[in-house]
């Protein structure tokens, strides 16, 4: 009796690996379909759309392994209960359909490492190109502002309204004394502040100064702003080559082997050695 309770429940637990295994393998193999599918046909030709498809490709790629090792363990299973018939041919057994999808998807992450780092490549120029493009422009924009004088009218104008700010608050002493009580205050416009008490000229010739640095610092502002978004793409494409990149290869040696070795050991591929067949 205990025996046979044995005999069932390996049963049912065969089957139902073997079961979950194949649903797992399927439901991969629909899903990289549909992935595979654009939106429109010319996306087939979009760098972004091919990266962005390797991308979701190699983050499930471990799926299909982890249905093949259910699908193997449980005919494992099945086989040590003594309840698999051993007469089924290869070409009707799941195990070699599943090992011949291995070695396909083996050689697939196997293309696309080349593939992806290439893609990576290519976007990361484009990207960085557009960035010198827009840095470029946004020079120019500046460099006519001040040639045609625009510049100079907008810090003129800003130069007043500050001019007038200071005024303001230097005629008001409880608010002075609340603005230099305050410790967010940077020191230096402590400094000028309370220097300004017995010469308001100090005020003056610090916004006058400050003006006069504008055009550099709006230079200087663009380039540094074109520099951290170089160095972000950059960044990016370093995390996707490794990331992506390295995985896919990982995935390809590890189908690669699943399957070869399944093969060898089933006896569809010749090797050399002693021949061993899988276990039934």
């Amino acid at each position: 009796m205990k025996a046979t309770n044995i005999r069932q429940y390996s049963s049912i637990a065969a089957r139902a690996l073997t079961i979950a295994g194949a649903v797992m393998i399927l439901s991969s193999i629909l899903d990289f379909i549909v992935l595979s599918i654009p939106s429109k046909i010319e996306n087939i030709y979009n760098t972004t759309w091919q990266i962005s498809l390797t991308t979701q490709i190699v983050d499930r790629g471990i799926i299909p392994m982890v249905g093949m090792t259910l699908l193997f363990t449980g005919y494992w299973v099945s086989n040590n209960s003594g309840l698999r018939d051993n007469s089924t041919s290869s070409i009707l057994d799941l195990r070699f359909w599943a090992l011949l999808l291995a070695s396909l998807l083996g050689l697939v992450y196997l293309l696309l490492f080349p593939i992806h780092l290439n893609n990576i490549r290519i976007a990361q120029g484009e990207r960085i190109k557009q960035i010198e493009q827009q840095s470029e422009q946004r020079e120019t924009q500046l460099q006519n502002q001040i040639d045609s004088g625009q510049l100079e009218t907008r810090i003129q104008e800003q130069l007043a309204k500050q001019k007038k700010e200071f005024s303001n608050l230097l005629k008001d002493e409880t608010r002075l004394k609340k603005v230099l009580a305050n410790e967010q205050l940077p020191d230096q416009m402590k400094t000028l502040l309370e220097e300004s008490k017995d010469n308001p000229q100090v005020i003056e010739e610090f916004l006058k100064k400050r003006a006069e640095q504008v055009p550099n610092k709006s230079l200087t502002q663009i380039r540094i702003q074109g520099k951290q978004s170089k160095d972000q793409v950059n960044s990016i494409a370093f995390k996707s080559t490794v990331r992506t990149g390295l995985n896919s290869l990982l995935l390809s040696v590890g189908y690669i082997m699943i399957g070869w070795t399944g093969l060898k050991n089933m006896g569809i591929i010749k090797g050399k050695g002693r021949r061993q067949n899988l276990p039934r």
